[in-house]
């Protein structure tokens, strides 16, 4: 998590990706419940790591999820904020239908970016 967040602030969202979705050429065989302990692991994280944004959560769980050989799907949405004339942006995952990082996205975000597949 400590990784990805300094590589935000240093570089741009494409470039970061571009490293932490790079998948090992053997993916590691994992339990079909892995993508809820992708889960857990990244709100434990986050809670230790005050300051983990969205995108930073969602990076993580995309490359672990990845890496295990699971489908993943990483969006980003902006949504207006009401009264302000200004946008919220956010990112979240997903895996096999299960949101794995942020909120239900699906009421408030528009959908801007969708990468990869489920």
């Amino acid at each position: 998590m400590a990784v990805a967040r300094m590589g935000l602030f240093l570089f741009a969202f494409p470039r970061v990706r571009g490293i932490t979705s790079r998948v090992v050429q053997d993916a590691i065989a994992r339990p079909a419940e892995w993508p809820e302990k992708v889960r857990r692991a990244v709100i434990r994280a986050s809670r230790s790591l005050p300051g983990s944004t969205c995108l930073a959560q969602s990076l993580v769980a995309e490359r672990l999820l990845l890496q295990a050989g699971c489908e993943a799907r990483l969006s980003i949405g902006v949504a207006r904020l009401a009264g302000r004339g200004s946008l919220d942006a956010h990112a979240w995952v997903e895996s096999g239908g299960m949101l794995i990082t942020g909120d239900d996205p699906h009421q408030r975000y528009e959908v801007l970016a969708t990468l990869g597949r489920e």
